[in-house]
């Protein structure tokens, strides 16, 4: 694989490198099983019933109590891949063969399971950020003339996250964190990587920064063999999809989600033909599509990996009468929600550096009282003196909205 790179702005982002390997939520693979008859049924609608069959079957080895009636297979089941909601524990369903044989229905799925969130989410809206996915081999994208693949998976990115998130929470910048000539061997120390947050987190406002690399998309033949005498061997053009995808939280100044993914699909287009990135001729391809469900399982993990993120707002005035905070309608906010005092200190370790960490004051109680769509202001009260502009809120009760009530 090539290795090649371009220069970015900013030479402390370019550290931004060193990927410390977080570990997620304990979860595991679970193979299902699932035959059904056709018996003059509609092809679609037994396959739907039998994943749905299957995906209870590993979930029911796994020791969770879950039907075929609680799971939703979406439109993506079209692909090799399948992606459904079941009460927040089944993240991902690859399957892994469909046979037809005497009228009969056989499918094979993988399923990851997730245990159960021991938290509870506070309801406020992630704010994320979503920034440039670079090419780490540009000469891959010689092929079809895919420059800008980078940037419409960074698009893609986006678009799927809005579809989880509230669409005023989630941004997109076209700058990349990556040096591709380095992220294999450099390493961030905890100032390196604080100063990165601050950064990040004063420019754009946003908590979490979803970025990452595309490290392939190479182009490969795969030769079939022949089924009988009378066919000869295939060879299809195939195109391979790698993407690396971190989740920094720049308020713990902490990556707190990393993993890769890689998918392959057949390649419709000639090796000379220049292909319309912005054309859905591409992304209702083979290839556009297995792409787009690459993207769509990031997704899935990263808003499981969010689910027990805090959510912070950082103080950004303050006056004699309130304190403002750079959180608001747009994430959920109204008046009578209250929040506690963070403050993030750095403290002195065993060896020479100094570990920097979140610290609540439960002594002090801040409740909102006027909210606009990005900012909300705070009652001053007893204790706020000890409050400064740079410091953290966390939510500690937020208000019953009416259409949460039952």
């Amino acid at each position: 694989m090539y290795k090649s790179g371009s220069r970015k702005p900013l030479a402390a982002l370019l550290l931004l490198t060193q990927m410390l390997f977080i570990q997620q939520a304990l979860a595991q693979w679970v193979q299902g099983e699932s035959t059904m008859a056709l018996a003059g049924a509609d092809l679609s609608d037994v396959r739907t019933s039998a994943i749905q069959n299957a995906i209870a079957d590993a979930a029911f080895q796994s020791g969770s109590m879950i039907s075929a009636q609680d799971i939703t297979v979406d439109g993506l089941l079209l692909s090799s891949k399948a992606e459904i909601r079941s009460q927040g524990r089944i993240q991902r369903v690859e399957i892994i063969s469909e046979t037809l044989k005497d009228d009969l229905l056989t499918v094979v799925v993988n399923v990851n399971i997730t245990p159960l969130f021991n938290c509870t989410n506070n309801g406020l809206a992630h704010r994320i950020l979503v920034t440039e996915f670079p090419l780490t081999s540009p000469q891959q994208a010689a092929t079809g003339m895919l420059y800008s693949f980078g940037s419409h998976v960074s698009q893609r990115f986006t678009q799927q996250l809005n579809g989880l998130y509230n669409g005023d929470s989630v941004s997109q910048i076209p700058l990349s964190l990556i040096n591709a000539n380095t992220w294999l061997t450099s390493s961030l120390s905890d100032v390196d990587l604080t100063a990165m947050s601050t950064y990040l987190r004063s420019e754009y406002g946003q908590q979490f920064v979803v970025f990452g690399f595309i490290k392939d998309i190479s182009l490969f033949e795969q030769v079939s063999e022949a089924t009988s005498l009378f066919e000869s061997e295939s060879t299809a053009l195939r195109r391979n999809f790698t993407v690396q995808v971190y989740v920094l939280d720049t308020f713990k100044a902490k990556v707190i989600f990393n993993d890769s993914y890689h998918s392959e699909a057949d390649w419709p287009f000639s090796q000379n033909d220049s292909v319309d990135t912005n054309n859905s001729l591409l992304w209702r391809s083979d290839f556009g599509r297995m792409v787009l469900n690459t993207v769509h399982a990031a997704i899935t993990d990263i808003h499981a990996a969010l689910q027990c993120e805090t959510t912070y707002a950082q103080v950004i005035d303050i006056s004699p009468d309130y304190i403002a905070i750079d959180l608001g309608k747009n994430s959920g906010l109204v008046a009578g929600d209250k929040f506690s005092l963070v403050k993030q200190r750095a403290l002195p370790t065993l060896g020479l550096a100094r570990k920097s960490g979140l610290f609540s004051s439960n002594t002090l109680t801040l409740e909102v009282y006027e909210v606009a769509d990005e900012v909300s202001l705070l009652k001053a009260q007893s204790g706020s003196n000890s409050v400064h502009i740079g410091d953290f809120v966390t939510p500690l009760t937020l208000s019953v909205k009416p259409e949460d009530q039952p």
